[in-house]
């Protein structure tokens, strides 16, 4: 009977074993607390009484924050982005866009060297996008913009507003968030009162070759969802030819579009609430050439008004699509040559429907462009594809149905 005891007691030592470990690896926390157990040995009738040890985990640290140095080869950025042809802008040059919901402001990292700040606030600029960082094209690393604290400390101290963006080369959602908390953790002591964009221009190449577009955008919602979450204002980069083609802007919409279009006047017709209307700016206090930036919005610069009171205006993208599109006056009856759609802009680009109308429906028409027919419908301006239309003439054998205005 006693060696019958003894064997089942044995099956119990490795759970002694693992127990003992647990107390020496325990041991070495500062703040142990005991807690007295009783196990009672199966079928033995022996009580045994253990000290469990518990214990209080240290608080996660902070994941360090790495530096990119200057000359990083991983640094995908300036390599991406399409060059300016078009020679020299200074800020002046785009103070013609100015109206009372305007501002102006430039983009900058390392590409910009050392900054000074002062010559750059009297040179008339409103705001700064500074690259906090980015993640390598090869290795997919996290690093800092090398000239990040410097810059942001410089345009904070000279009362210039800043916003954020973080140059991405995420392969999933996981990535994408590891950016944003990237972003979120360096930027957290600062007054970040413009928007933090996500900025991924590296498409089909490097660690993103065989990435979906699909793929890219649950990325840039991720990214965008987890800066608004923390309580910053997202922004989405793209230019003109991803808008739609790579970027479904039918879902970035819902956050603010950072535009960038080189050209005198752009002909993008959907949503945007910052333009990067040049790459070859020159602005006093950076040597070399600068990104200009109009937003579409602006914060008081009178230190005495408070952040709540500062006022935020932005496009209706209607009304822009309609001032891009010059119209030539006219005064006709029109009739539709097949099911028509009636927009509220002259542009397909924006969910701006108003509604179906029938073939043979006769309309009038007040404007006209060879893409483009502004019409009057129920009292009020409607647009239509000008090839949608062709001239009403009376003598038609079968009489349509005619829309008059109401009045």
């Amino acid at each position: 009977m006693k060696q019958n005891l003894n064997l089942k007691a044995l099956k119990y030592i490795p759970f002694l074993i693992i127990l003992i470990l647990d107390v020496i690896l325990s041991a070495s926390y500062n703040k142990i607390l005991t807690a007295e157990i009783t196990y009672n040995v199966e079928n033995t009738g022996l009580l045994k009484k253990f000290s469990m040890p518990t214990y209080t985990v240290p608080p996660k640290e902070e994941p360090k924050i790495e530096i990119a140095p200057v000359n990083d080869k991983e640094d995908g950025q300036n390599n991406t982005r399409p060059k300016d042809t078009r020679g020299t802008f200074t800020i002046n040059d785009i103070k013609q866009y100015e109206t009372s919901g305007t501002s102006f402001g430039i983009d900058v990292s390392k590409y910009q060297g050392k900054i000074n700040w002062s010559k750059v606030k009297q040179d008339g600029i409103d705001f700064a996008m500074i690259r906090v960082g980015y993640r390598g094209y090869g290795t997919g690393k996290i690093v800092m913009d090398p000239y990040f604290k410097q810059n942001i400390e410089g345009a904070l101290a000279n009362n210039i507003h800043v916003g954020i963006y973080f140059y991405s080369v995420a392969k999933n959602e996981i990535e994408a968030i590891e950016e944003a908390n990237f972003t979120i953790n360096a930027i957290k002591n600062y007054n970040i009162t413009y928007p933090v964009a996500f900025d991924l221009e590296d498409f089909n190449r490097h660690r993103l070759a065989g990435i979906s577009y699909e793929q890219l955008n649950k990325n840039a919602i991720a990214f965008l969802n987890k800066i608004q979450s923390a309580g910053y204002t997202a922004m989405h980069y793209g230019s003109k030819n991803t808008f739609g083609p790579i970027w479904n802007m039918n879902n970035l919409n819902k956050y603010k579009v950072w535009l960038a279009h080189y050209t005198d006047k752009t002909n993008y017709a959907g949503k945007y609430n910052m333009w990067q209307y040049t790459s070859n700016g020159l602005v006093s206090g950076i040597n070399g050439r600068v990104d200009l930036n109009i937003a579409y919005f602006k914060l008081s610069t009178n230190e005495s008004d408070k952040a709540q009171n500062d006022s935020e205006v932005s496009l209706d993208p209607n009304a822009e699509a309609i001032k891009k599109i010059n119209f030539e006056d006219v005064n006709e009856q029109v009739i539709t040559i097949n099911n028509a759609e009636l927009r509220k802009s002259p542009t397909t680009e924006l969910d701006n429907k108003i509604t179906n109308i029938p073939k043979d429906t006769v309309i009038v028409r007040t404007g006209l462009n060879d893409t483009w027919s502004r019409v009057t419908y129920q009292n009020d301006v409607a647009y239509i594809l000008t090839s949608q239309l062709k001239i009403y003439e009376n003598n038609q054998s079968e009489q349509p149905e005619i829309v008059e205005p109401e009045t």
